[in-house]
């Protein structure tokens, strides 16, 4: 959801400044596409390798390091 929230505020800025709404939306489309594509295929090979549990909680832990982070530096 972050990503396309992002996504969806940098073409709304894109087709304002270049005012081509169409070749912008393609664009920005285009490029999530090139940007998600080796995520999904990494993503796919990755739990061919580690057992989807392990990838949840190492993924829960970093999740949780991270938001101690943010408590600590406020």
């Amino acid at each position: 959801m972050e990503i396309g929230d992002k996504t969806q505020i940098a073409t709304g800025a894109l087709a304002a400044r270049y005012h081509d709404i169409l070749l912008v939306a393609a664009g920005t489309t285009t490029g999530m596409m090139i940007a998600n594509i080796p995520a999904v295929l990494l993503g796919g090979a990755v739990t061919r390798v580690l057992p989807l549990r392990w990838l949840r909680l190492a993924t829960a832990l970093i999740y949780v390091v991270i938001g101690i982070w943010g408590l600590a530096t406020v």
